[in-house]
């Protein structure tokens, strides 16, 4: 198996941190940027893998997104793969919505998308890909409140604007949107078990996601084996979504 060179941002928690557990595992040079220097030192330790290299970075932040770059090109040439996987969420209504709210939540997980790919993309190989860690919430208008969702649609569009001006460039682009996947945001969601034990009567498979099912969807669009595979969202939902239409 080839040894890649990945690089995820936002991956010292969460999904993110499974994602690069499992790179880290099959031996990748794997670096992983986020703003929790405590979560990055803890993700070392987990690891046990000197191919694991923790980054500091603000995913919302332009200057510090072009750093890592440069960051990045200094400890590797060129890349592989890139996974963003940077996201936060707040359960708020639309009346009780702020600006505070709204512009962090759009800094991180869309701004942040577009930095991170605006710097990072010089570096992929030729052959190579990036990941997008988006959302279901944003085809269903559900979950995480409205902020949420209209930055993971947002991520949508910006994807396949991209395939359409980067698409000849043999690196594929594609976003995997889970649903119902235990992590930490869940647990901000569905804050007691009675109701994730709700929420899980109404997911077909009859059990919630788990960050792994991410991570294997992942792995498969940034393979060889998934190169064929553009521009496209990959829901992950066990069948909850389209359920009333199954």
């Amino acid at each position: 198996m080839k040894k890649k060179n990945i690089v995820i941002i936002g991956g010292a928690s969460g999904i993110g941190k499974e994602i690069a557990l499992h790179y880290a595992a099959d031996k990748h040079q794997v670096a992983v940027a986020d703003i929790n220097k405590q979560s990055l030192d803890q993700l070392v330790v987990e690891s046990g893998q000197g191919t694991l290299i923790p980054l500091e970075a603000d995913a919302s932040s332009w200057e510090s997104i072009e750093l890592l770059a440069e960051q990045i090109k200094k400890r590797f040439g060129t890349i592989h793969t890139l996974i963003y996987s940077a996201g936060i969420t707040k359960s708020i209504s639309f009346f009780e919505m702020d600006w505070g709210v709204w512009q962090k939540t759009m800094a991180v997980n869309l701004h942040g998308l577009f930095y991170s790919i605006k710097f990072i993309y010089p570096l992929i190989e030729r052959g190579g890909s990036i990941v997008i860690i988006g959302s279901g919430s944003a085809i269903t208008g559900t979950g995480g409140g409205i902020q949420y969702t209209a930055s993971k649609g947002g991520a949508f569009g910006l994807m396949r604007s991209l395939v359409q001006e980067l698409g000849n460039n043999h690196i594929n682009i594609n976003v995997v949107a889970p649903r119902v996947i235990e992590s930490d945001m869940l647990d901000i969601l569905y804050p007691t078990e009675q109701s994730k034990a709700e929420l899980k009567k109404a997911i077909p498979i009859g059990r919630l996601g788990t960050p792994i099912d991410v991570c294997q969807a992942v792995k498969y669009l940034s393979s060889e084996e998934g190169k064929y595979v553009h521009g496209q969202i990959l829901l992950l939902d066990g069948g909850r979504t389209y359920k009333s239409v199954l």
